[in-house]
């Protein structure tokens, strides 16, 4: 059992992701607990491959 207890971050209410793959369901968590940030690179477009 975590820290947090059993319940997952969808019960708890925790930030919804707004852009990505996964996209709509609810940010992880860092190992010491806190909500994982967004990507440095989020919003940026794809590099295209030569």
């Amino acid at each position: 059992m975590s820290i947090f207890g059993s319940k997952s971050p969808k019960d708890t209410h925790g930030p919804v992701v707004k852009t990505g793959p996964t996209a709509g369901q609810n940010r992880s968590r860092n190992k010491d607990g806190a909500w994982r940030a967004k990507r440095s690179d989020a919003g940026q477009p794809r590099k295209k491959k030569d």
